[in-house]
């Protein structure tokens, strides 16, 4: 708990229980922070950007099916397959492939 004061001068109780503090050393640091928030998975509005063209898969949102979906973006699309485009609205990279932890 914290007692903050606010512009009038009043007083009030402030429960920091489940903050999240991110130390960082510099300005510099504080923005890649804020890079790395933000680019957390997410879904991305294929507005906002594309995925890189590659043979590699990522996850789709499909409009007219609303669905999630493995698909491959070429360029010009998103397939579902080596030859049915899709109408994907948002995607979001896939997580890292799972490695065993070694002791």
């Amino acid at each position: 708990m914290n007692i903050i004061i606010d512009e009038n001068g009043v007083a009030d109780v402030y429960d920091d229980t489940y903050d999240i503090v991110i130390h960082c050393e510099s300005e510099e640091d504080q923005n890649d922070a804020r890079l790395a928030l933000k680019n957390a998975r997410r879904w991305i509005p294929v507005t906002e950007r594309l995925p890189e063209v590659s043979h590699n898969s990522v996850l789709g949102w499909d409009k007219n099916f609303k669905r999630c979906c493995l698909v491959q973006y070429d360029g010009y699309g998103f397939k579902i397959n080596s030859w049915q485009y899709m109408d994907i609205i948002a995607w979001m990279p896939l997580p890292e492939p799972y490695t065993e932890e070694k002791e």
